[in-house]
């Protein structure tokens, strides 16, 4: 079955079409599918919740696959955080539905007249319908009554009350294999796109579809999944992730020489209470409550997902990953692992990205607005979000908006977007991938965790990081495999019959992040917006051998991508 078709639902006039896509995109999928799409068809200059704006959601080149971890989704569009391209990647069940039912890519257009719709797709087609019913309930309620049972056939993306009322910091929620709302496309503000359409659910539903898809040398593709699973599962990095998920770096970054703990909005690297927030602490609560490791989405044999239940045994959240425990947890000073997974389930809920809202929070804390460690403030401030009061919106609003609101000057954010876990002053090739990447600081852009090296050596580990990320984000995998850009070949050589080896990979990916590149260009972006906060070079951490603060010349970063 070929995955060719795009779908194009314009909210203003209630329609729904139906193409083929062009052969220039034939072997584009994810993100290098969404930003070319976003390039060609968006004007740049555009406000990003204008009806004129659009919104691209497709599955990665490999979706539907049996490949492990292929069933990834991408959406793209013109961030209102940052105004320029944003992609937001997620995993859950959405991907692999859309690939079995031979949609490449679905484009939202328009404003709804009509009030709150929803979209469904099926074997029969697409239809738009009211969704009257849904409107102010929250995701968790939404997954409930929109997958219910029905986990082996659909799956839903939904927007929460932060995505209706268009906040900045909106996520979209998608269903998990065990039916609930914990797998968010987070990062950029999706939800508020999704919103200002006036779309509050997609449902997905593959009843009848093929449930593998392979191409004329599936004999072949099936032999490279069998020996490719086995080098993940044979992989230490995912014995790791299996037992503490994304958690288990926490011990690891909160050590004197390493200081990638955010606390304090940013201000230190390490915090006193990491161990109550640890990946080693959730396992030992897990032991005793019946929490497990599960996996993201259908066919995934690496596990990482924490299920973390309270001290009754009941489910809290299943999502409990390093960068929502470290920007709600220590950036705020908020412990234990308990009072983490409480925040992290309203966020799944309300439907908003832990990174920005935690880097929010932080700067209301630096504001004055709660006292630092508050978590029944922060809780608060979680539920105005949801009631949309003043407070809550300028908390929904982002990082930066917070700090406009109540005169900060010390902001965590790279093109507006707040600061991810990896500390750029102690690794300095997160910073660079942060300034450099068309995303914005955005720590699965292109991770560089290695210290001691030069700055040329970090600046050629970014660009390439960079380059691999946007391949494993446009094929349509998870990075916790591993996969290289002769992985990547081997599969696309075989599902499509080509003659595909990793320099075209990588090829396919530079055209990619050129494409990003020149839609920020006509935005309005330019060289000074590839820069990180100017007290990330001034407040320098306290490391053993002397103290860091990010150090790299702006030569240096305008050559990533010269």
């Amino acid at each position: 079955m070929e995955i060719d078709r795009i779908l194009r639902v314009d909210m203003s006039t209630n329609t729904i079409t139906e193409e083929r896509a062009p052969k220039r995109h034939a072997l584009l999928g994810g993100r290098a599918l969404t930003a070319t799409m976003l390039l060609e068809e968006t004007d740049a200059r555009i406000h990003p919740l204008s009806p004129e704006a659009k919104l691209f959601i497709a599955p990665g080149l490999l979706g539907g696959t049996a490949i492990t971890t292929s069933g990834r989704t991408s959406f793209g569009f013109k961030s209102p955080l940052t105004g320029g391209t944003k992609e937001a990647n997620v995993g859950g069940q959405l991907g692999h539905r859309l690939a079995r039912l031979g949609i490449k890519a679905i484009v939202i257009s328009g404003t709804s007249a009509n009030g709150w719709q929803r979209l469904d797709i099926d074997a029969e087609g697409a239809r738009l319908s009211s969704a009257a019913s849904l409107a102010g309930r929250s995701n968790y309620d939404l997954h409930r009554e929109l997958v219910g049972e029905a986990l082996m056939s659909r799956a839903a993306a939904t927007i929460g009350p932060a995505g209706e009322h268009r906040m900045a910091s909106a996520s979209i929620a998608v269903t998990d294999p065990e039916g609930r709302p914990t797998r968010h496309a987070a990062r950029g503000g999706p939800g508020a796109v999704m919103g200002a359409k006036g779309l509050k659910a997609i449902v997905v539903d593959d009843t009848g579809a093929p449930r593998v898809i392979a191409g004329d040398r599936k004999d072949e593709l099936r032999q490279e999944v069998v020996k490719f699973s086995k080098v993940v599962l044979e992989d230490p990095r995912t014995h790791n992730l299996n037992r503490y998920g994304t958690a288990g770096v926490i011990k690891f970054v909160n050590r004197e020489n390493v200081q990638s703990m955010p606390t304090r909005n940013h201000r230190l690297g390490t915090w006193a209470g990491a161990d109550g927030i640890s990946g080693q602490q959730i396992e030992a609560l897990g032991k005793e409550r019946g929490g497990k490791m599960l996996p993201c989405m259908a066919g995934c044999i690496i596990k990482c997902a924490i299920l973390f239940n309270d001290e009754h045994g009941q489910h809290v959240t299943s999502a409990l990953e390093f960068e929502s425990i470290a920007l709600l947890g220590s950036n705020c000073e908020i412990g234990p692992a308990d009072a983490v997974a409480e925040l992290d389930r309203l966020c799944d809920d309300i439907g908003l990205d832990t990174i920005e809202v935690g880097n929010a929070v932080g700067v209301a804390m630096e504001a004055g607005v709660i006292p630092w460690g508050d978590f029944e403030g922060a809780k608060r401030l979680l539920e105005e979000v949801r009631a949309a009061t003043p407070l809550g919106r300028i908390v929904g609003g982002g990082t930066a908006h917070v700090a406009r609101t109540f005169g900060i000057d010390r902001v965590p954010v790279v093109k507006g977007q707040g600061l991810p876990a990896w500390e750029p002053r102690t690794l300095k090739g997160m910073g660079i991938t942060y300034s450099t990447s068309p995303q914005g600081a955005d720590h699965t852009a292109g991770m560089v965790t290695a210290r001691g090296a030069t700055a040329d050596t970090l600046v050629k580990q970014s660009r390439h990081a960079q380059l691999v990320m946007m391949a494993i984000d446009s094929v349509g995998v998870c990075q916790f495999s591993n996969a290289l850009p002769a992985d990547m070949a081997v599969f696309v050589r075989n599902r499509f019959d080509n003659d595909w080896d990793d320099q075209a990979v990588l090829a396919m990916a530079r055209a990619g992040i050129d494409a990003e590149r020149e839609f920020n260009r006509r935005a309005g972006f330019d060289r000074e917006d590839d820069r990180l906060p100017r007290w990330l070079l001034d407040e320098a951490l306290p490391l053993p051998d002397g103290p860091q603060a990010f150090d790299v010349s702006d030569d240096l970063l305008d050559a990533v991508w010269s």
